[in-house]
């Protein structure tokens, strides 16, 4: 046994030994290269076992050269590199190895047949099996344009979304409405999807109800260089699956990704000048001291004594009220922007990249104002294998914002023309200092109206307001296809994805002392404020996409079922400090004094969870229904609400592929009918659903108290809009023109209305959200496009047009809630109208009285008033002017003056109380003439009519393209219809009530009796010539050319040369001219907080010329 058993060891030593020895080691080395690129830096090169299991490895050097030692001459090399096919070599013999790589994107001969799929709600389905009413926007047709966000590109582009920029100022954002207002209150803006996640706000402390639209400037802090493909979701069929976040329509945008073959990088530069457009024309120093003169006699028919205003050389500050100043010019610059962006990207058989980063440095046309943003995005795609699919993506913003504390373009229009901009020496000289006017202490009536004025030009360059914020969005996507791979087998995907969003946002204002002529107890001097906000979101959605094999090419069924869990968690700060020492000290972390109830520390959290089913099915792709459901639970519903339902069904039928339509078949490409019905929702902007508490105002007993702040809201549940849409999609002449219709009509019920008024008896005044009344939007859409038709040798043209028309009506509202929103008119206010809600009416509607002029005579010339009436009428008859004769009298419903019982023509009044027997006031020659439409003989409530309102009637865009062989040629047009905006610009212009600069027009005003004139008296106080009324809303329809631009592509052949792949130069102007009736300084005016349109005389967008260039590698 002991020599059998040492025979065995003896063999087995044996055989072990010749296997060591049988693994012979050798240095190899050798170059990679390639046709196109030369010699291959980076590339890897693996010495693989029979497992493939990985040995040794190395990578070539700058002149693709490698070098390394392999174990064992029986494995295998394998070379791997991004854009090129993967090569295996067996290793054996050679010590050299010269390698050429082939690049992955060239394909043997095969047969493709091209099939156009989207990624809809999770399901991949043919563009021609679509059931949704949605469009489809490219930023490959956008290249070479300037804008700062993609909404401002997408404006014009889509049926149906009406997009207003809220201002020329650097870093304002725009209003958007898809398919018009579905809310009485609260957010109507669409939802924001970016990659399929909700491109989150911190929104705990923010107030959808009051907010204006710079607020939502920050919803797209994405590179528009990024973004590849914009599709918006019009429907509730197609926004059901967003539930109650779904219901004013949704923005999904889809940012680039990289594409296999080898490493392109992209460079693209963007230069833009801008300037203000002419504006107002205004008074000079001398009108302007005339007018203000007439305006305080005509008070109390006393002449002023105004120091400023009389010209006198003996008053010390003479020189500085003795000018012309342009105060618009000074604030106005030319404003600039440069935008940098580069990216690269690449991919090969295992993976696909790309890295894109871009600077913005963006200054205004108003001094003062200035943006900078840092962008970088990473999407990686990793093929682990056939079946697994890993996608990796990261997004870094940083964005700082300077902007003015106030209005400075219309602080300048307003102020005294004859008053200096820089204070001017003995002899009339400017010097470096600011002008302001002093603080005196015995003040004549316009020292005590301006005192505290701020000079527009010292504000814009002293006064510093910066915003700053920073967001981070990691994300990282697992596919595991656990079934079959063709199509020929069932299929059976998992998609799970965890998404996570940090962002900060910090504001700081600093007002220099050196703004103020006001002593040291006042809360401007040197005051500060800090406000800074953190939110952090999570999100992890996970879905399996089941697509069963039927047997039958002719039947395709497609199913997903989703889970999405998400989390978000803020909160906020804000303080405000007083005094600081004068200097370079900005800071409110240092010593100073802390204003009194100025600090206020907000946290919140929100949590929310849904399930999504979705289905679709097609029948020889000409028979389609789709059917999904989104279940959602939500911790900001009342106990009893916190879950919903959202389902919506489609359905399509392709016309065109129907036997009987073969007659068509030359001109007709696709004719399709799709009929859709969907339910989806809103939210409300805050959690009231739980008690909240604050500091009370007093103390108990020396401890500081607390109280609830409201009632709790266990039986809120979200508003429910229902749907139903008919569309139609057409093709002609092989898809030369395509396009789509729609018709749509939805009402939204169980509106969430905030501060509803309760009974003072349950302990508190109002509730802070409550469910009341429906409003209905219908209306149709149409987009339709000419695609590349051939003009002559190298010639085509594209067209596009896009028109969307939105009907609003109020439906039902509690007699409560009316009579608490609407109140009463029972104090007339110059420049005020009605917020009112009236059934059958659309929301945001204008209410106020009708003007009819000026009265030409007051009451005491009534006789010559009549008289002047009776030759009018037997001159001209029926044709009469009745602005002639305009006294204020009353008439009766025929025209007819009503008398006094002692033969005088009963007057006139504005808010007469029968029973004091008192007027508000008497109107009087030079007085605006408001309509007693009731003829009751006084002007008040009774007397307000509906005036028109803010809703477009239609909207869109148009625009054509040219080219010829490298040259194009693009125009883009932006329309607005029969959409009625307040212009309290020009109200305020020419109102001649207070010491404020005034329009030229006014120099046309009412003077003395008889005079004939549109322009009423001025008068400082008491006059009444500024109420709401028609004479201030008027149409601002127009027509804009918002951007011609010329490029021009360089020939490839030529750049290869050089070692460049592309090169494209690009020249527009932007904003170039627009058509309008519109008296304003722009026709395209933002909503305000009552629902309708306000021009309170923002800066005016820009006009600019953008030069572009676009570099490839």
């Amino acid at each position: 046994m002991i020599k059998i058993k040492n025979l065995f060891l003896l063999v087995l030593f044996s055989t072990l030994c010749t296997t060591v020895f049988a693994q012979k080691s050798a240095r190899i080395s050798g170059t990679v290269s390639s046709d196109a690129e030369g010699p291959l830096i980076m590339v890897t090169v693996t010495e693989r076992d029979k497992s493939n299991r990985i040995i040794e490895y190395t990578t070539t050097d700058f002149e693709g050269n490698f070098s390394m030692v392999v174990k064992n001459t029986s494995n295998y090399l394998e070379v791997a590199y991004i854009g090129y096919k993967t090569q295996k070599l067996e290793i054996g013999d050679r010590t050299v190895f010269d390698i050429k790589m082939v690049e992955d994107n060239v394909l043997d001969a095969v047969e493709i047949v091209a099939k156009q799929v989207t990624r809809s709600g999770g399901l991949d389905i043919l563009e021609r099996e679509m059931t949704h009413a949605t469009q489809k926007v490219s930023m490959d047709d956008m290249e070479g344009l300037s804008f700062t966000s993609v909404d401002q590109a997408l404006q014009g582009q889509v049926a149906g979304l009406d997009i207003v920029f809220a201002s020329g100022d650097v870093g304002e954002g725009t209003q958007m409405r898809l398919r018009g207002n579905s809310t009485f209150e609260g957010n109507a803006t669409p939802l924001i999807v970016v990659d399929e996640n909700i491109f989150n706000v911190d929104t705990g402390n923010f107030n959808f109800d009051t907010s204006n639209t710079e607020s939502f400037a920050d919803l797209l802090m994405i590179n528009p260089e990024d973004i590849a493909e914009i599709e918006v979701l019009k429907d509730a069929a197609s926004c059901a699956v967003w539930g109650s976040q779904g219901a004013n329509g949704v923005i999904k945008i889809k940012t680039r990704r990289g594409k296999r073959g080898p490493t392109r990088v992209n460079f693209s530069y963007k230069f833009k000048d801008k300037w203000t457009p002419s504006g107002f024309n205004l008074l000079n120093g001398d009108d302007y001291t005339m007018l203000i003169k007439q305006m305080l006699y005509n008070q109390n028919q006393v002449e002023p004594q105004i120091d400023e205003l009389d010209y006198r050389k003996g008053f010390s500050e003479y020189e500085n009220y003795n000018n012309n100043s342009d105060w618009v010019d000074a604030v106005s610059t030319h404003g600039y922007t440069n935008d940098f962006s580069l990216n690269l990207s690449g991919g090969g058989e295992k993976a696909t990249f790309r890295i894109g980063g871009g600077y913005t440095h963006e200054t205004g046309q108003v001094i003062g104002q200035s943006l900078n943003r840092l962008t970088t995005r990473l999407a990686l795609d990793y093929y682990v294998s056939e079946r697994i699919k890993v996608m990796a993506d990261f997004s870094f913003t940083y964005n700082k914002n300077r902007y003015n504390t106030s209005g400075i373009l219309y602080n300048a229009m307003v102020m005294m023309p004859n008053m200096s901009v820089y204070r001017q020496d003995k002899l009339g000289n400017s010097t470096d200092d600011y002008y302001t006017m002093l603080n005196y202490a015995d003040k004549n009536e316009l020292e005590k109206s301006l005192n505290g004025t701020k000079n527009p030009l010292a504000e814009a360059v002293l006064a510093q307001s910066y915003k700053q914020a920073y967001d981070i969005r990691p994300q990282i996507t697992l596919e595991y296809n656990l079934l079959g791979l063709e199509d020929d087998q069932t299929q059976l995907k998992y998609r799970g994805t965890v998404n996570l969003n940090a962002s900060t946002d910090s504001q700081t204002r600093f007002f220099p002392s050196a703004l103020s002529t006001s002593d040291w107890n006042e809360k401007e001097k040197n005051q500060t404020f800090t406000g800074d906000s953190k939110y952090f979101g999570f999100t992890t959605r996970h879905e399996l996409v089941l697509t069963p094999y039927l047997g039958n090419p002719d039947h395709y069924l497609t199913a997903s079922a989703r889970f999405e869990l998400s989390t978000g968690v803020g909160s906020s700060q804000e303080a405000k400090t007083i005094g600081l020492p004068t200097g370079n000290i900005t800071s409110s972390t240092v010593g100073s004094k802390l204003e009194s109830g100025s600090t206020v520390t907000s946290k919140w959290e929100s949590r929310g969870m849904n399930f999504v089913v979705d289905a679709h099915y097609s029948y020889k792709s000409k028979y389609m229904l789709r059917m999904n459901a989104r279940v959602e639970a939500s911790t900001s519903m009342g106990d009893d609400r916190k879950w919903a339902v959202f389902p919506s069904v489609s359905a399509r039928w392709n016309i065109s592929d129907e036997p009987w339509m073969e007659w068509s078949k030359p001109a007709l490409s696709m004719l399709s009918l799709r009929p859709g019905f969907g339910i989806d929702g809103h939210a409300p902007g805050s959690n009231l659903t739980f008690n909240s508490y604050s500091g009370y105002g007093s103390s108990y007993l020396g401890m500081a108290g607390f109280k609830m702040d409201g009632i709790r809201l266990t039986d809120l549940r979200r508003s429910r809009k229902s749907e139903w849409n008919i569309g139609t999609d057409f093709g002609f002449f092989k898809d030369l023109v395509t396009g789509a219709f729609n018709y749509y009509d939805g009402t939204t019920r169980d509106q969430i209305i905030s501060n509803y008024k309760i009974p003072s008896s349950a302990g508190y005044s109002s509730l802070g959200y409550k469910n009341s009344g429906s409003m209905r939007n219908y209306g149709w859409e149409l987009n339709m496009s000419l695609n590349n038709l051939k003009l002559a040798k190298d010639f085509t043209m594209s067209f596009y047009f896009n028109i969307g028309n939105n009907y609003n009506e109020i439906v039902e509202l509690e007699e409560e809630y009316l009579e608490n929103k609407n109140g009463q008119y029972n104090d007339p206010q110059n420049g005020k109208y009605m917020p009112l809600f009236q059934i059958a009416n659309p929301s945001g509607s204008i209410y106020g009285f009708r003007y009819k002029g000026v009265y030409r005579y007051s009451y005491k010339n009534w006789e010559k008033a009549l008289e002047t009436e009776r030759r009018e009428k037997e001159l001209n008859g029926a044709k009469a002017d009745e602005t002639l004769w305009s006294c204020p009298i009353v008439r009766d419903a025929d025209g007819n003056v009503v008398f006094n019982a002692d033969g005088t023509p009963k007057q006139l009044n504005l808010f007469f109380n029968t029973e004091t027997q008192e007027s508000r006031y008497q109107f009087r020659g030079g007085d605006a003439i408001y309509e007693d439409v009731n003829h009751d003989g006084t002007i008040n409530q009774l007397d307000i009519v509906y005036l028109g309102n803010s809703n477009p009637a239609a909207q869109g865009g148009f625009g054509f393209t040219f080219r010829y062989k490298r040259w194009s040629l693009k125009t883009d047009f932006t329309y607005r219809l029969k959409v009625d905006v307040i212009n309290r610009a020009r109200m305020d212009f020419e109102s001649m009530s207070n010491f404020n600069n005034q329009s030229y027009a006014v120099n046309w005003r009412w003077r003395k009796e008889g005079d004939i004139t549109e322009i009423p008296r001025a008068v400082y106080g008491g006059a009444y010539n500024t109420l709401g009324s028609d004479r201030y809303v008027e149409d601002a329809s127009y027509f804009r050319l918002s951007y011609v631009q010329l490029s021009y592509s360089f020939d490839p052949a030529m750049l290869k040369k050089i070692g460049i792949k592309q090169l494209n130069l690009y020249a527009s102007i932007d904003n170039a001219y627009f058509w309008t009736k519109y008296t304003g300084l722009d026709p395209e005016v933002p909503w305000g907080g009552d629902g309708y349109a306000v021009d309170n005389s923002k800066t005016p967008r820009s006009r600019s010329y953008t030069l572009s260039l676009s570099l490839g590698f």
